[in-house]
């Protein structure tokens, strides 16, 4: 007979964030004895750094916005001014109120075992934190990403922000570059905005939000000009250096050499997996920059599994936390094993409107030649945009030729909470005409989603 190999742990799981804290208590739900690695903050990016408090200094910057205009609704509000400390101590609520302050005790009263440091593998079952080994029978890889840094000249000499930095201010700069388009840009560009800064927005790709229908990009630009947000497209930023206490960045547009000179930079390039914790060493194939796994999150080592932001396809904290229950499930599962399904995955971005998606898009639709029918109905249409003079946005459904919806854009001020609605007719291949056929609360700008559905038109 075969010795069993007598393990440290059941499982080890390398990073505390989405990726991998749901995994692991789900493990430990399962009577398993689990350890969970973290070098940095517990909880990972999400609640310390990035969703949470971005997201409470959108709504601070929402709440100023409103506030200069109530007087549209019969409210005289005198000397409105900002107090960015003031701001930041509400930030700073919002990130104590998840929880992740006491992240460490949360994880000892449930009995996991936090083991604080970097890790680095030793073996396939073996993982060494300040110079002692850990042994598991499985291992969930689920360290996280951190924010690509491009290449240009002078930046690291003159200095620049992250989202980290840039959600800890101690002031707002009076003007700002960020470079990158994509939600984390186009959040902080709204953000500092609208607390008055200026802020011009660049980037290499010819339009914002480029995983996004044409639509959508069209009017959060317009709506991002309109609000004094300089928005630069295809551009590329060719050197940056500084100017007394200013900062100055090159870029080029087609043939045409500019500069802007600003206070500050911020980068929102998009993100790499951090992987820098040897799995050369173990035999872990690395695909297209990150983690290859298959069907199940297991990886080309047949006992370690990953999840999050090193596995992707998507970078957010609702398909870390999806994929980490799924990869445990596997792990430790000797009978049916789950797939992942990325069909009716939502994303968000939240700006004023916000803007939300799921299934696929109408570039990808004919990308992959399929047939469709596209509804599109503007919010300004339904009772609410009335009631609450919010009228900017719209809402477009994409059906197959059977008008089954495989698709959906929102640009709504709760495009966020309905486009839960749609991920869900996608999942279900449920027909345009069975939501067109609903009745939808009024008012409301879920309306919009049923005159989307009731207007299909040939593409």
């Amino acid at each position: 007979m075969l010795r069993r190999h007598k393990f440290d742990f059941d499982l080890i799981v390398i990073g505390s964030g989405a990726g991998g804290s749901v995994g692991a208590h789900y493990a430990h739900s399962m009577g398993k004895k689990v350890a969970v690695f973290e070098k940095a903050e517990v909880g990972g990016e999400c609640p310390n750094w990035a969703c949470v408090p971005t997201k409470a200094l959108l709504h601070a910057a929402k709440v100023y916005q409103s506030a200069q205009n109530a007087q549209a609704f019969g409210v005289d509000l005198k000397a409105i001014s900002v107090n960015f400390h003031q701001v930041n101590r509400w930030r700073n609520l919002v990130v104590s109120r998840t929880g992740a302050t006491h992240g460490e005790e949360i994880f000892q009263k449930e009995g996991l075992h936090l083991i604080k440091g970097e890790a680095q593998f030793v073996s396939r079952n073996e993982v060494s934190v300040n110079d002692k080994v850990y042994s598991a029978d499985k291992i969930l890889i689920a360290s996280g990403s951190e924010v690509f840094i491009p290449p240009i000249l002078g930046l690291k000499k003159t200095g620049y922000i992250t989202f980290k930095k840039a959600g800890d201010l101690e002031k707002l700069p009076s003007s700002i570059f960020i470079l990158g388009g994509g939600p984390v840009g186009c959040e902080f560009a709204q953000i500092f905005s609208s607390f008055g800064a200026r802020v011009i927005l660049g980037d290499v790709v010819d339009k914002l939000l480029l995983h996004e229908d044409t639509e959508v990009s069209n009017l959060v630009q317009a709506l991002f000009e309109n609000q004094s947000i300089e928005v630069l497209t295809g551009v590329n930023v060719t050197k940056v250096e500084n100017k007394n206490r200013t900062k100055i960045v090159h870029y080029k547009k087609g043939d045409t050499n500019h500069s802007a000179e600003v206070e500050e930079i911020l980068i929102a390039t998009g993100k790499k997996p951090v992987l820098d914790f040897g799995v050369d060493k173990v035999g872990i194939a690395i695909e297209h920059g990150r983690i290859k796994t298959n069907k199940y999150l297991q990886t080309t080592a047949p006992n370690i599994y990953a999840a999050g932001d090193v596995v992707g396809p998507y970078l957010f904290t609702h398909t870390g936390e999806y994929q980490s229950y799924i990869a445990v499930a596997n792990a430790f599962s000797k009978y049916k094993k789950i797939k992942c399904d990325y069909s009716a995955i939502p994303k968000c971005v939240f700006t004023f409107p916000e803007v939300a998606s799921v299934g696929i898009s109408e570039k990808e639709a004919g990308d992959m030649h399929i047939k469709i029918k596209v509804g599109i109905a503007p919010t300004a249409q339904v009772g609410r945009a009335n009631t609450s003079n919010e009228f900017d946005g719209f809402v477009k459904v994409i059906t197959d030729s059977k008008e089954r919806i495989i698709g959906a854009s929102i640009v709504a001020p709760s495009a966020g909470e309905m486009i839960h609605e749609l991920m869900l007719a996608v999942k279900l291949k449920v027909s345009a005409k069975t939501i067109a056929d609903l009745p939808h609360a009024y008012p409301t700008f879920s309306e919009a989603i049923k005159f989307a559905c009731s207007s299909l038109e040939n593409r």
